[in-house]
């Protein structure tokens, strides 16, 4: 055992107290015995509530018992004697982290009596890696886009004109004009779907500007209200007057558009599989002195683990055949991001509906 005075061992505990790296030690049962601030700030438990405590205390759903095992195994095995690795733990307030996680045996006479821990929090640098990842996606969108504008959009021109010649002759025959008028429908949804693709990949150069919160979600629910009333869906706005954001109108009132057609969506699925409690949309919006938050509330059927991981991503839906292109939150999403706006989703819950975020820059009336 290596001997330290005082002044080194006071070196040593500076060392560790002010590392930003969570550091967190336990005895040989595994029960915690110090962590340092850098853990706290990280998982939001004080130091009384992690005494004691097993690191078992920041376990989430990713890794099962089979991933400890393993770990451990590797930890206690002589020849190896340590573990390195990333998982995502899980803080107090629920909120996930993934970190690069190293494990190594604290000795005393070349006998185990604990364990160390240190964890370097990956969430900033996961993100930036999503975000790139996203932006690279956006760029093949756009040149695939481009290339069906052209290709596709011309041809599609022509067919719908001469459609629309032939309708005019058709005349009184009910039959030929119905057909036509499905062809022009069709042809229509194929040019939406391509100027989409185009706005997608390209972005939203018009989407700086400013609007009235309360304006917009008037707008939005007046466009829908009459749909959502045959559908049986109520909505609830509680918005309050005079909060300008640094949006667009049209851009804004896009956003709120495919959010609330998601909602009522998953409150049609809610109600096939027979849930019968208040089919409603809580639009809601509170106020910070430089954003704007917009939660966007349904009561439907909540969303699965795998369509959160597919959440935003382009031409994922959970909607059937025709009826969806997976597009409107992957544009949602580009839009918020031109103007420096966020959008998440905040929470969900199986068969209780789900809550989306709108973050916006705030901008003075």
């Amino acid at each position: 055992m290596v001997n330290l005075d005082a002044s080194q061992n006071n070196v040593f505990f500076r060392c560790v107290e002010d590392s930003t790296q969570a550091i967190m030690i336990s005895d040989k049962k595994g029960h915690l015995t110090y962590v340092n601030p850098a853990w706290i700030d990280i998982y939001g438990y004080s130091s009384e509530e992690a005494m004691g405590q097993t690191p078992r205390l920041l376990r989430s759903r990713h890794q099962d018992e089979n991933f400890y095992k393993k770990m451990w195994s590797e930890i206690l095995d002589p020849k190896v004697g340590h573990w390195r690795g990333e998982l995502i733990n899980q803080a107090k307030d629920g909120r996930e982290v993934p970190v690069e996680l190293s494990i190594t045996p604290i000795k005393d006479d070349n006998a185990v009596v604990g364990y160390m821990a240190l964890a370097l929090d990956m969430t900033e640098k996961k993100y930036m890696s999503e975000h790139i990842f996203q932006q690279d996606r956006m760029a093949s969108v756009g040149l695939l886009a481009s290339g069906l504008a052209h290709e596709i959009g011309t041809p599609l021109g022509v067919i719908r004109g001469r459609a629309e010649l032939l309708k005019k002759k058709a005349g009184n025959d009910n039959y030929a004009v119905n057909g036509l008028d499905i062809i022009i429908s069709e042809i229509d949804r194929v040019s939406k779907l391509i100027k989409n693709l185009l706005n997608l990949g390209r972005g939203h150069q018009d989407a700086r500007g400013q609007s009235i919160v309360s304006e917009v979600v008037s707008d939005s629910v007046s466009l829908l209200e009459q749909k959502f009333r045959s559908l049986g869906v109520e909505m609830r706005v509680e918005i309050p007057e005079g909060l300008v954001v640094g949006i667009s109108h049209n851009q804004l009132e896009q956003v709120l558009i495919n959010l609330l057609v998601n909602g009522s969506h998953a409150i049609q699925l809610a109600a096939q599989n027979g849930k019968v409690d208040n089919h409603c949309i809580n639009i809601k919006a509170s106020a910070e002195p430089d954003q704007v938050t917009i939660l966007v509330e349904d009561t439907g059927v909540g969303i699965s683990e795998e369509t959160k991981r597919n959440l935003f991503r382009p031409f994922y839906s959970t909607k059937p055949v025709g009826e969806g292109t997976g597009l409107g939150l992957s544009l949602s999403v580009n839009i918020l991001n031109m103007v420096g706006g966020q959008l998440s989703l905040q929470s969900t819950e199986l068969g209780k509906g789900s809550v989306f975020k709108v973050i916006l820059p705030r901008l003075n009336p």
